[in-house]
């Protein structure tokens, strides 16, 4: 970079607004399909604005990484911690050394481990180990600071930041001259977003990843910031669609954007970028942001089709930093281990960092629902965002300051629990997680019998099927609601007939109609039933009774 483009990127790290008397307006014009940018003189804004060619007119929103706490520097050695991993022998722990991956760091990744050794673990270790790679997933985090590193490998990745001279190229990594040391711009949050999720397990190196998947690299940050139109383009692009003269891609399974910006509402470009990458089947996951405010002024996190993670210590409480609101959950974001790069003599040098910060959240919960994804591909978008919040354990109550109160449902669903999540997944791979059998197919031919030769006349027992909840899954003291919607028609809200409400694992329903009628279940989290989807439920028609016409 020169001293010109210095000298500009200084002038907005010091604003964080827009420069000079340039605004760079995102538009869209009738029977246009794409959002497209223009720069116009601020005087002109307004006029555009009101022009009747646009169907819409934005003026791009700045974001930034969630101002990064890297704690500590790890070269050499890892700093003693109060409580380093527990083998089978101990009475906290029933992971074997045997299960516990090589890494040398692995013992001070405590988000891995049990809860009764770490009330804020998430018990991933326990969640890889029920997993089983039926596929390879796409993951592709859009960030910045991105940088090589042993016990990484990219799978591809793109540059999308062209702001300050810089242009959109196949090269992804961040700078490594004298400007950026100048600017303190090295820390490689996106290496250690990235390594979170996907650092090689087990191979003796470093830390160990949740997940063994191709990492795909998109650069929309410079120095940690960068305008929102490039994170939506990158979302699109991640999705396999197409953006200007940038070559398509296979689209991705899952997104990270640690990223957070203020707004008022999300823009219509991001939200457009979200919806397709819904479209084609991509989950998205963000960071909620390190301010402790409510997420409704943060973009993207305010967006709707994402999952949003806030942030908790090790001890199971939310993180002071951490925003809150309409959070769909949160995930450990003290003290997670990660890569990080720093920039002395000429060189970049890459080492092990404590990160704190919600940006370490998501890529942990998008982790832990990739374990899900990779054991049953088939899961929906809906299906595991469900699963996620209804494993959620309880944040603690007992805070001990105002900033971590979670009081008036400010945390979501509670702290992922990657264990219980994939007894969900393990279950709705084997049979199904909410079923609906026939009321006589557990009873032997003599019993069904019976309960027809005495019952028949008063209950329609050959319509009469019970609603159940597959055994080790539990519904994590959370009630549901059972609807209908007619054959054929989509399963949501708008077309549900409700049936009834209730909490318990096993409820008798009568009057099935199974030829016209498609049945659904609604988890109502934390007594909130509105912001939940419909999860179809399984049909077993395995066991029906001879004995019924």
């Amino acid at each position: 970079m020169n001293k010109i483009i210095l000298t500009a990127m200084l002038t907005l790290l010091s604003l964080n607004t827009s420069y000079a008397k340039e605004i760079k307006l995102i538009v869209k014009e009738v029977n246009s399909k794409r959002f497209k940018s223009i720069t116009v003189d601020e005087s002109k804004v307004e006029s555009i604005k009101t022009d009747s060619k646009y169907l819409s007119v934005e003026e791009d929103v700045w974001l930034k990484t969630p101002k990064p706490m890297l704690k500590t520097i790890i070269k050499n050695s890892m700093p003693q911690t109060n409580q380093t991993f527990q083998s089978k022998n101990s009475r906290n722990s029933d992971i074997s050394d045997e299960q516990a991956p090589n890494d040398p760091e692995f013992s001070n990744q405590y988000y891995f481990q049990d809860k009764a050794t770490y009330q804020g673990s998430s018990e991933i270790l326990k969640g890889m180990a029920k997993s089983t790679q039926n596929k390879k997933l796409r993951i592709a985090v859009i960030d910045g600071g991105f940088h090589d590193h042993p016990d990484m490998e990219w799978s591809y990745g793109y540059n999308f930041f062209d702001e300050f001279g810089e242009v959109r190229q196949p090269e992804f990594r961040d700078f490594d001259d004298a400007v950026s040391e100048a600017t303190g711009c090295i820390n490689g949050h996106g290496l250690g977003v990235a390594s979170i999720i996907g650092a090689k397990s087990n191979n003796g190196i470093g830390i160990s990843g949740v997940i063994d998947a191709d990492l795909i690299a998109l650069r929309a940050l410079s120095c940690g910031i960068g305008p929102l139109s490039n994170v939506a383009d990158a979302v699109i692009h991640a999705a396999g669609g197409e953006v200007d003269d940038i070559p398509a891609i296979e689209k991705v399974d899952i997104i990270n954007i640690s990223i957070a910006g203020p707004a008022g509402s999300c823009p219509s470009y991001m939200q457009e970028a979200i919806d397709f990458a819904n479209q084609q089947g991509v989950m998205i996951f963000v960071s909620a942001g390190n301010n402790n405010e409510d997420i409704a002024t943060y973009v993207p996190a305010i967006c709707e089709g994402i999952y949003v993670s806030g942030a908790t210590d090790k001890q199971g409480y939310k993180a002071e930093f951490s925003n809150h609101g309409a959070v769909s959950s949160m995930s450990p974001g003290i003290d997670i281990l990660g890569y990080s790069a720093s920039f002395s003599e000429g060189e970049i040098s890459t080492n092990t960092g404590w990160w704190e910060g919600t940006s370490q959240a998501s890529p942990l919960a998008l982790g832990v629902a990739a374990l899900g994804l990779q054991h049953n591909p088939e899961l929906t978008r809906d299906e595991i965002f469900t699963f996620l919040k209804t494993t959620a354990s309880p944040i603690r109550e007992d805070v001990p300051s105002a900033d971590q109160d979670c009081s008036g449902n400010r945390c979501g669903a509670g702290l992922i629990n990657a264990n219980k999540f994939m007894n969900y997944v393990v279950a709705s791979t084997d049979g199904g997680i909410y079923i609906l059998r026939h009321a006589l197919s557990p009873e032997s031919t003599c019993s069904q019998e019976l309960f027809l030769s005495q019952l028949g006349n008063s209950l329609p027992l050959c319509l009469m099927y019970e609603f159940v909840i597959a055994d080790g899954v539990g519904i994590n003291q959370n009630s549901y609601k059972i609807v209908r919607v007619i054959k054929g028609e989509v399963m949501i809200e708008e077309n549900a007939e409700f049936l009834l409400t209730s909490d318990e694992k096993t409820v008798l329903l009568d009057n099935i109609d199974l030829d016209s009628y498609d049945y659904g279940v609604k988890i109502c989290l934390n007594d909130a039933c509105d912001d939940t989807p419909i999860i179809k439920i399984n049909i077993d028609e395995s066991a029906l009774p001879e004995i019924c016409p």
